[in-house]
């Protein structure tokens, strides 16, 4: 059973021959795909062999010892044929962004099923530098926080404003108002806490404090705006 967070990323895969999970620490999503043979082999790679042990645990649960390809490798060294789908999830966004700027050739046109913990711009600014475009931005709340996935494919799209790189475009219209007031809401709650924390800080915080009062504000109006849009 997949949690509501995996269970997205499984719901942008590309049906594929031969898709690859890098980062796939328990495995649980390679698995899933696997079982409902949404992918007919997969890569598992890992750059820990502490999670590769996770890993071909849940392989041989659900006996995909044949199907299944467990690689110690750093990021898309993994990828020794072309596959029809990458996932990289649960890492920063720096990370995300290393891996695709050091091995974009090996993607070879594959789909991107992406989702950063931190520092979200990044990727959304990377993905254009590797010829890469977002065509779905979805949202997803797991135990307590939201999570933003990308799919992403081959191909450029129309520029993006510094704001929409910041914030999101498809974001905002490819999700329920529901869940968009609910996610801004905890937005506007992160940066409360962070103003909080800075009250103790030492030193000049006047550029961290205008940055976070300019999320507030964005969030703010987005919620003034959604309210008045039928859930």
């Amino acid at each position: 059973m997949l949690d509501e967070r995996l269970s997205l990323a499984a719901q942008l895969y590309e049906p594929c021959a031969l898709g690859a999970d890098i980062g796939t620490d328990h495995a649980l999503l390679p698995c899933y795909l696997l079982t409902h043979n949404i992918c007919q082999e997969m890569i598992l790679a890992d750059v820990s062999p502490k999670a590769l042990l996770h890993a071909e645990e849940s392989v041989r649960r659900h006996h995909l010892e044949k199907r299944a390809h467990v690689r110690l490798a750093d990021g898309l060294d993994a990828l020794t044929k072309p596959c029809g789908c990458v996932s990289m999830m649960g890492m920063g966004g720096e990370t995300i962004r290393k891996v695709l700027l050091s091995g974009a050739e090996k993607l070879c046109g594959a789909v991107l099923v992406l989702s950063s913990h931190t520092e979200q711009p990044l990727v959304r600014r990377t993905l254009p530098e590797i010829g890469y475009h977002i065509v779905q931005e979805k949202l997803c709340q797991a135990a307590g926080r939201f999570y933003i996935f990308w799919r992403a494919e081959p191909g450029q799209a129309d520029d993006w404003t510094a704001e929409e790189v910041h914030y999101g475009r498809l974001l905002w219209v490819q999700n329920p108002p529901k869940m968009l007031l609910d996610y801004c809401r905890y937005r506007i709650k992160v940066m409360d806490d962070r103003l909080t924390g800075l009250a103790s800080a030492t030193g000049d915080v006047s550029r961290i404090r205008g940055e976070i009062a300019a999320e507030i504000d964005f969030y703010q109006r987005k919620i003034t705006e959604l309210e008045g849009t039928p859930c």
